[in-house]
């Protein structure tokens, strides 16, 4: 049973003035462009774009539509207006089709036109008028085959051109192409054959003035949150902060932001003041600690965990008999010279860790896989990294490890360090736990570029905190 099954009522509704947004991605960041539009989210959707929603009369009797449901408001207000006929059943989850979605429009401002020839739409079809007007409008058309497939589910992607089409809304690719690239949702390329009207469905804007193909104005972005870290955005550097939001007017350690957040590199070299340090031997012991002591460090020096004593962040690092990536393998404070476990932890799970420590900021990030040039726009920016190196950058070698059951290959002289500063004459600057020759003292040095790329190509390992 459609949606609608009589000829649909003229209604008194409109739709609004200007481009307001009218569709939304999820709490994961991502849009799902290719996930099929429920006809809960029809509602919606048309609910965002209708002038004066709730100024419906009719009664609505929906048995599945709870009163507490986030989607009941827009259901009933749109069944009193008469954009969807009153009945028992309205089935909120499932798939919208397309001669439905069509329907909800087409009761907005019904339009004659002649009928539509496609074999699947008879003339005695629910919805054959809709679709003729829809069709003669140029709301949407059929398949090359010649059918309509009136039946078919729509999609979120196919939604938004939908509509776009129907309210002579045509986005704009550069300022669509910018915003993906910044991260805008983590599923849609700019690349996307609908980003354009993706972009347009969900962002506030102001249309361009002669209607014609549009060219919004500038946007206010203080509202949007991207993925954080570096962006590439056609030729262009950009940032955006830990709290999800882009960096502009200000200088981000060596670079400098502009008012559209393009970074400008103004010095050569930056190293991050007021590193605090911690020795993973002095007083405490903690002989394979490494990795959890230079967090420490590092976390300190971004204004957090002050006042954590560096036993308790190393007692409370969760645990895994064997496999790092679930949890610190043996103890920080007892070597295993048998060399059966590999007794470290892996970034992912470290940072997971690190981040309970922040306030429910996300500070760190696993790194693994990153390349010279990115750990060094990091470092420059005025982040650190917690870099998995190994022990008095020796060439890096290794031995069978047993992890659940499973034999791999792993680095035996792992070492952990504080990667916090980097020049290119100097090279990075280091913040070490393990000053084994140097006990009681601060264990902070440049190690050259030379030694440190050639450790780090091989491993490519690491944890940033930005």
């Amino acid at each position: 049973m459609p949606i609608n099954e009589t000829v649909p009522p003229r209604t008194e509704a409109v739709l609004k003035q200007g481009h307001p947004p009218y569709m939304e991605g999820y709490p994961n960041s991502s849009f799902q462009p290719d996930r099929t539009l429920t006809r809960a989210q029809a509602a919606q959707v048309v609910y965002r774009l209708i002038e004066n929603p709730d100024a419906g009369q009719n009664s609505c009797g929906y048995t599945d539509v709870a009163q507490d449901a986030w989607y009941a408001p827009c259901v009933r207000a749109l069944c009193a207006l008469g954009l969807f006929d009153n009945g028992a059943k309205f089935r909120p989850d499932e798939p919208c089709t397309r001669a439905e979605f069509v329907d909800l429009f087409y009761r907005l401002a019904p339009t004659e036109a002649d009928p539509a020839q496609f074999p699947d739409v008879p003339a005695d079809h629910w919805a054959s008028a809709q679709i003729s007007s829809a069709v003669a409008q140029g709301w949407l058309s059929g398949y090359p085959d010649g059918r309509f497939q009136p039946d078919k589910a729509l999609t979120r992607a196919e939604a938004c051109t939908i509509i776009n089409r129907i309210c002579r809304r045509s986005g704009d690719s550069a300022q669509a192409g910018r915003l993906l690239q910044l991260g805008l949702f983590s599923d849609v390329r700019s690349s996307h054959w609908a980003a354009a009207a993706i972009v347009e469905a969900a962002v506030a804007h102001t249309p361009s003035a002669d209607g014609s193909a549009e060219q919004w104005g500038p946007l206010d972005l203080s509202g949007m949150r991207f993925p954080q870290g570096f962006h590439t955005v056609g030729d262009q550097l950009c940032y955006v902060d830990r709290h999800g939001k882009l960096v502009t007017d200000r200088r981000l350690g060596a670079y400098s932001a502009d008012a559209n957040g393009v970074l400008t590199q103004v010095d050569p070299a930056y190293q991050m003041p007021d590193v605090p340090y911690f020795s993973q031997i002095d007083d405490i012991g903690a002989w394979v600690g490494c990795e959890a002591v230079a967090t420490l460090s590092g976390l300190q020096a971004k204004g957090f965990a002050k006042d954590v004593p560096l036993r308790t962040f190393l007692d409370d690092l969760p645990r895994s008999s064997s496999d790092p990536e679930k949890g610190f393998v043996g103890s920080p404070y007892v070597p295993d010279t048998t060399k059966r476990t590999r007794t470290t932890i892996y970034p992912a799970k470290l940072a997971e860790y690190t981040n309970s420590y922040c306030n429910g900021e996300v500070l760190c990030s696993d790194f693994r896989g990153a390349t010279i040039e990115e750990l060094q726009r990091e470092l420059l920016a005025g982040n650190c990294v917690v870099g998995y190196l190994t022990l008095w950058w020796a060439t890096p070698f290794y031995r069978n490890y047993i992890i659940e059951g499973q034999t791999q290959r792993l680095v035996s002289n792992n070492h952990a360090i504080l990667v916090c500063g980097y020049d290119p004459e100097k090279g990075y600057y280091i913040s070490d736990p393990y000053n084994y020759y140097n006990r009681g003292q601060v264990h902070q040095y440049w190690e050259n570029a030379a030694t440190f790329e050639r450790i780090w190509n091989e491993r490519k390992t690491g944890m940033v905190m930005r």
